[in-house]
């Protein structure tokens, strides 16, 4: 009975001693992160948010840094020896979902370089691409006058979504600018396309005359109606005079109640 106790009184405390051993060869691990609070997760167990000043045992640790769905997990893998200390100063990125979400926040508030500069990191964050980025950094950029970004990131929207007769538009618009005159007239076919389908029929079956054409253009001033100024843009595109051939074009669009602040149009 007496060498039972014993055997137990040895064992615990070997127990103790061991175990304050270990105490004294863990390692110490400082973690903050930017932003914070964020949640620190060691092979898989919760282990507290940051700022964060925990001890670990030695030995291989998998560490996982957290926020939410819009910033990009960290992941560290750290070999602890005993009784050194490891600091890690992490900054958190955006996922696409986040940039988009934090370009909404900004252009709400009118701050549009802001929100332009996020539209674009959206695009190149990790997860899921959300093309409407592309338009309305590409819108931006057209009303910060910066064309040949607006003309690419617009480009890129349009690759997403073809039927958008706003970012057609505004496609034209720049493009116009940028002096390319045969690809401005483009864009806006393809924006009437989208608002009103007869006008694929319309630039098909236009061909007349001069004296046609002298007619049409006082009837026009009379009857400014929608048909009259694609069969007028029409004509004149034919003839090689662009610039009378978009005046009409544009004529035509400014019939209808664009919202250039949003990609999305109803069909005509």
């Amino acid at each position: 009975m007496i060498n039972r106790l014993l055997l137990i009184i040895f064992l615990m405390v070997s127990i103790f001693v061991l175990a304050k051993e270990e105490k004294d060869l863990r390692a110490r691990l400082v973690i903050v992160s930017d932003p914070s609070p964020a949640a620190v997760y060691i092979n898989n167990v919760f282990v507290g948010n940051t700022p964060l000043d925990i001890e670990i045992s030695p030995g291989q640790h998998r560490i996982r840094i957290a926020i939410d769905e819009n910033y990009v997990p960290e992941y560290i893998t750290l070999v602890a020896f005993a009784k050194n200390k490891y600091e890690y100063k992490v900054n958190m990125n955006l996922t696409s979902q986040g940039a988009y979400r934090a370009a909404e926040h900004y252009h709400k508030l009118g701050d549009l370089q802001k929100a332009r500069d996020y539209y674009i990191l959206s695009t190149t964050s990790f997860g899921k691409t959300i093309p409407e980025a592309y338009f309305y950094a590409g819108y931006i950029d057209f009303l910060f006058k910066n064309f040949e970004k607006a003309e690419e990131n617009l480009l890129s929207y349009i690759s997403y979504n073809s039927k958008s007769a706003s970012t057609w538009y505004v496609l034209g618009e720049t493009r116009n600018t940028l002096g390319k005159k045969n690809l401005a007239i483009a864009c806006y076919k393809e924006c009437l396309k989208v608002l009103y389908p007869k006008t694929q029929n319309l630039l098909n079956s236009v061909k007349v005359s001069s004296e046609e054409l002298e007619k049409l253009k006082k009837e026009i001033i009379n009857y400014p109606t929608l048909d009259n100024y694609i069969r007028l843009a029409r004509i004149y595109e034919q003839k090689g005079d662009l610039e009378n051939s978009i005046y009409y074009y544009r004529k035509a669009i400014f019939l209808f109640d664009l919202n250039l602040n949003e990609p999305y149009q109803k069909r005509g």
